[in-house]
């Protein structure tokens, strides 16, 4: 169905044939095409006019797609964007993807491929739109989950390897069946193993298969789960824990298309998409031995990192919503909603778990539930209290002593405490830890330098306890001040 009139395209292209051959095949899929040949008329277009998305080419004679981006974002406009361009490298897609644009698209590429993708961003954008029912656990309203749902339309089309990155609870086989589901390979299966639950000589009879007779006790043939997974995908959950004799042969696989059943002479070809996952650093393994490097970059084609819960916190009552929802109907109990001081309780917790986490707290608190909101008393001890980096919890609520205490002076230690707190989560990679507190590397370089380095931050949350006020005369100003 061509979607209304009402959205409209901004094309910015440079190229006039292209840009011509582009504004027919828009307007005739039902879009309002305004065609610009560069980034200041794109800009002045943008200042005088509503856009429903933008569509533009990464080099153009006054700058890149990529400029244009940036200054949407200083613009604060939260337009989609869809970046083309014949010279796609990893480098500048990310950059692309970093600053906000929704897909990245290569040329040559076929219009209806271009129309199709259109259609599908600028629906999911429309405010009006509620996030379909089978979407799993991969819920979000915030910037990163609405990359991370690009990304996944983006990987589903391009049938090649994915490694699946981020802590345990964040929704990685959720991603893995997304992507099989919007995939070439959805009409066949979909096979998932975590190679750390099974002992190395299990693990290669499942993955391989065995023929009969291959040793005492195998007194009939075993399809492997690569012969299962044939047409479709193979999900190989934490593939960190894989053992180094048989990342060689998996790595063997992945080259050569072909697997032999333990027991057999003869090697058969084998079509399966390959989709790994791994809480690990699997970079830092490669380094030190613990992983192959040459598997790692056979892995590592096509990546998707999933933020944990805590750096996303804008997500957390869709997703409580969303499962509340979900165990109300479970449990044939009538909807509940969270009480708004049990949602300030959660907001205080880190959920080291992850979405998991999260989800098995809202089945415990509708389990429990005897109807009404669910409240405070419902959560478990310890729900609610940051731990600090020395175990200790964060004072929730926070109030003020009674003889009063210097704020100036906390405010500065709890700036040196959450430099250094983001520090030590990211293993000390300042760029990182900037990026966590929202600031460039300079700034947080110039924030540490500013507060006497990396020493001179107090590892423990500061209590405004542990700064007394100072005297204040009958003046107004401190004791010592020069004013009258």
């Amino acid at each position: 169905m061509a979607p209304p009139a009402t959205q409209r395209i901004l094309l910015v292209e440079d190229e006039p044939g292209l840009r011509e051959v582009l504004t027919l095949a828009l307007e005739g899929a039902g879009f309002a095409c305004e065609p610009a040949p560069g980034i200041a008329e794109a800009r002045r277009a943008l200042e005088e006019t509503t856009f429903d998305g933008v569509l533009s080419d990464l080099k153009l004679k006054d700058g890149s797609g990529i400029e244009l981006l940036s200054w949407m974002n200083e613009q604060g406009l939260k337009t989609p964007v869809v970046i083309m361009t014949a010279y796609a490298t990893t480098e500048t897609t990310v950059q692309a993807l970093n600053q906000g644009a929704v897909d990245f698209i290569t040329k040559p590429f076929k219009h209806e491929d271009l129309i199709a993708t259109l259609k599908g961003l600028l629906e999911a954008a429309l405010p009006e739109a509620a996030p379909p029912e089978d979407l799993g656990e991969l819920v979000g309203v915030g910037p990163m989950m609405r990359r991370i749902n690009a990304l996944i339309g983006k990987v589903s089309r391009a049938d090649t390897t994915v490694l699946l990155t981020g802590e345990s609870g964040t929704g990685k086989e959720v991603v893995a069946r997304l992507i099989h589901r919007y995939s070439d390979r959805a009409r066949g299966p979909f096979v998932a193993i975590n190679c750390g639950a099974l002992p190395e000589a299990l693990l290669e009879s499942e993955l391989l298969g065995l023929e009969k007779g291959a040793f005492t006790g195998a007194g009939a043939l075993k399809r492997g789960l690569f012969e299962e997974a044939g047409g479709g995908i193979l999900f190989l959950d934490e593939i960190g824990e894989m053992p180094l004799a048989l990342q060689v042969k998996l790595l063997r696989v992945l080259q050569e298309r072909r697997f032999r059943r333990l027991g057999a002479t003869e090697e058969k070809p084998v079509d399966v998409r390959i989709i790994a996952a791994t809480n690990r650093d699997l970079r830092a393994r490669a380094g030190t031995g613990a992983f192959r490097e040459d598997l790692f970059y056979r892995l590592n084609i096509l990546q998707i990192e999933l933020p944990p819960l805590r750096e996303r916190p804008e997500d957390l009552p869709v997703l409580a919503e969303h499962f509340i929802r979900r165990f109300c109907q479970k449990l044939g109990k009538a909807p509940m909603q969270l009480h708004p001081e049990t949602m300030t309780q959660l907001l205080g917790h880190r959920f080291p778990g992850n979405v998991r986490e999260l989800e098995n707290l809202m089945e415990r608190c509708v389990a429990l539930n005897p109807g009404g909101p669910i409240t405070r008393d419902l959560l478990p001890d310890g729900i609610g209290h940051q731990g600090g980096p020395d175990g200790a919890d964060l004072p929730a609520p926070l109030v003020i002593p009674p003889d009063g205490f210097d704020l100036e002076a906390w405010i500065t230690a709890l700036k040196g405490h959450f430099l250094r707190r983001a520090l030590d989560e990211v293993g000390g990679v300042k760029t990182k830890a900037g990026k966590r507190l929202g600031m460039s590397f300079r700034a947080y370089r110039y924030w540490l330098a500013e507060l006497g380095g990396l020493e001179a931050l107090p590892k423990a949350f500061p209590r405004p306890e542990d700064f007394p006020a100072p005297l204040v005369d009958e003046s107004g100003g401190t004791e010592g001040s020069k004013e009258a």
